[in-house]
C-alpha cells in the first residue's frame, strides 16, 4: 500500500517529485516481492530520466493554488492587526500564517512534468494491483484518509452507495461526512449520507454536509425531512447552526423556524 500512497499523495499534488523520489528510495521493501521490487527500482529510475529531461513549471493549478494562499494570508494580516483580538487567537493566526508561508515557499511540479509523471504513476503494474486488491473497507479509509482531494479514485454512484453504507454501518460519521466532500461536484447523490445524518439526529454532520456540499443536495428536500422528524430540538440546533454559519438563505432559515 505503501507505493499506492505516494501515488495518491503525488497526482494531488500533496508532495513534488524530490519527494516522491525521497520516499520510494526508502520505502519498506520487506513486503514486495523480487519481481517488485525491480519494478519499483526501474520506476524510480524512471522518475529520475523525467526528472532530468523535462523542466517543471508553474501551471494554471499552481498559479490558483499560490493565489488562493496570497488571499488567505492577507485576510490573516488584517486579523492579526485586529486590537480585539486575544492572545490565544492570536497565536492560532501566526501558526496558520507561518504554515501558509512555508506551503506557499514549497516547490510543486507542474506543467509538462507533472502530466509525465501522473501518466507514469497511474499506469505503473504495482499501483494498479495493489489498488485493485482493495476491498471496500479499505477502500472507503484510503479515500476518506484526506477530508478532501482534488481527484480521489473513479468509482460510480453503485459503488459510492456501497461505500456509504459500510460507513453508516460502522457509525464512521467522519469517514462519510469526507467520503461526500471528497466526491463534491462528481454528479455523486448523497442521500445515504444525508437521510443518515437525519436519522441519528446530528445536527453537527449535517450542517457540515451542508456547508461543504450544498451544491449536490436537494436543499428543499433536505429542509423538509428535517422538518418531518418533528424532533424540536434537532431543528433548532440546525437552524442555530446555519444561521451562526450563513449555509442557507433566509428563505429556508424561514422554513425551519416556522416549523420549529
Amino acid at each position: 500500500m505503501d507505493i499506492l500512497n505516494l501515488m495518491y499523495r503525488y497526482i494531488n499534488r500533496f508532495i513534488n517529485s524530490d519527494k516522491l523520489l525521497i520516499e520510494l528510495e526508502n520505502i519498506d521493501l520487506s513486503n514486495y516481492s523480487k519481481s517488485e521490487i525491480k519494478d519499483i527500482n526501474k520506476l524510480i529510475l524512471d522518475i529520475k530520466d523525467i526528472k532530468n529531461t523535462i523542466p517543471n513549471e508553474i501551471d494554471k493549478v499552481e498559479k490558483m493554488r499560490i493565489s488562493k494562499i496570497n488571499n488567505i494570508l492577507e485576510l490573516l494580516d488584517r486579523a492579526k492587526n485586529d486590537k480585539f483580538r486575544d492572545a490565544k487567537e492570536l497565536e492560532f493566526i501566526d501558526k496558520k500564517y507561518n504554515q501558509l508561508l512555508s506551503d506557499k515557499d514549497t516547490v510543486h511540479d507542474g506543467g509538462r512534468l507533472y502530466k509525465k509523471l501522473f501518466k507514469l504513476l497511474t499506469n505503473n503494474s504495482i499501483v494498479r494491483k495493489y489498488a485493485k486488491k482493495m476491498n471496500n473497507e479499505e477502500l472507503l479509509k484510503f479515500i476518506t484518509k484526506y477530508i478532501y482531494v482534488p481527484m480521489p479514485p473513479e468509482i460510480n454512484q453503485k459503488s459510492f452507495n456501497r461505500l456509504a453504507r459500510i460507513g453508516i454501518k460502522n457509525d464512521k460519521r467522519e469517514s462519510l461526512f469526507r467520503l461526500a466532500f471528497n466526491y463534491n461536484r462528481h454528479n455523486m447523490d448523497f442521500s445515504l449520507i444525508e437521510d443518515y445524518f437525519i436519522e441519528v439526529r446530528d445536527s453537527y454532520y449535517l450542517t457540515e454536509l451542508i456547508c461543504a456540499v450544498e451544491e449536490d443536495l436537494d436543499i428543499n428536500k433536505l429542509i423538509g425531512k428535517v422538518i418531518y422528524t418533528n424532533d424540536n430540538v434537532f431543528i433548532n440546533d440546525v437552524l442555530n447552526i446555519c444561521k451562526d454559519r450563513g449555509t442557507l438563505t433566509q428563505e429556508d432559515i424561514d422554513k425551519l423556524t416556522i416549523n420549529y
